[in-house]
C-alpha cells in the first residue's frame, strides 16, 4: 500500500492507521477465537502514521491513554479539517499523538453477547474489572503488575477499595439498562440479554 501511495505522489498527503478489529485468544485462559475481554481479544494494534509529518505528531510517542474503535473516524476527520459531529462517542487521537493536554476518558465499557459467558467490562489500560451478567462472576486483574491477566485479584482485601471502585463504576454504566442487569445498586446476575445484543453478535 505504501509502494502505491508513493507511486502516485500521496504518501505525504495520506494520515495511516494500522489496527485491527478485534484479536485472538491463541489459547490464552484455556480459550481460542474473540468474544472475551480478556487482552488477547481485547487488546489491539493502534498505530497512527504521518508520512509526511504535517500533523505535528511526535515520532515514536506511546500515550497511555486508552483508545478504541469508536476513535477512527473522529481522527480521519480532524486530519482532513472536517468538523466532528455532535453525537460521534469517539475521539480524534491526533492532540494525544501531539502531546497535546486534553480531556480524555478515564476508561472504556465493554459488552459482549456469548451465552453464559456474557459479560461486562472495563479497563482504564491499567486495571480490568470484569462481570460475567449470566453467572454474577466478578474478575479482577492489576494489568500493570500482571499484564498476561494469570492472577484474578477479586478477592484480594489490599484491592477491596480498587474493586469497590471498578465495581460502583460498571453499576452507574449499567443502570437503567433494559436488561435490568442492576437493582437498587445491585448487580442481578441471569438477566436475559437484550434482543439488541443479541442481533449484534450474531451479525459479528
Amino acid at each position: 500500500m505504501i509502494n502505491g501511495l508513493q507511486e502516485y505522489g500521496v504518501l505525504n498527503e495520506t494520515l495511516i492507521l494500522f489496527t485491527s478489529d478485534h484479536g485472538e485468544m491463541m489459547g490464552d485462559h484455556h480459550y481460542f477465537r474473540k468474544s472475551l475481554p480478556y487482552e488477547g481479544s481485547a487488546k489491539i494494534p493502534f498505530i497512527v502514521f504521518d508520512p509526511g509529518e504535517t500533523l505535528g505528531l511526535l515520532a515514536g510517542s506511546r500515550p497511555d491513554s486508552i483508545v478504541e474503535l469508536r476513535d477512527i473516524m473522529p481522527t480521519f476527520l480532524e486530519a482532513a479539517g472536517v468538523q466532528i459531529p455532535v453525537p460521534v462517542e469517539g475521539q480524534s487521537v491526533l492532540p494525544l499523538c501531539r502531546g497535546d493536554q486534553t480531556l480524555w476518558r478515564s476508561y472504556i465499557h465493554g459488552e459482549q453477547a456469548y451465552g453464559e459467558k456474557s459479560h461486562h467490562f472495563l479497563t482504564d489500560g491499567r486495571e480490568k474489572f470484569i462481570w460475567y451478567s449470566q453467572t454474577g462472576e466478578e474478575q479482577y486483574f492489576d494489568l500493570a503488575a500482571d499484564p498476561s491477566e494469570k492472577i484474578n485479584a477479586i478477592g484480594c482485601t489490599d484491592k477491596f477499595e480498587r474493586i469497590k471502585e471498578w465495581r460502583e463504576r460498571l453499576i452507574h454504566e449499567l443502570e437503567g439498562r433494559e436488561e435490568g442487569f442492576v437493582n437498587n445498586g445491585e448487580w442481578i446476575a441471569g438477566r436475559p440479554i437484550s434482543h439488541i445484543l443479541k442481533a449484534s453478535q450474531l451479525g459479528k
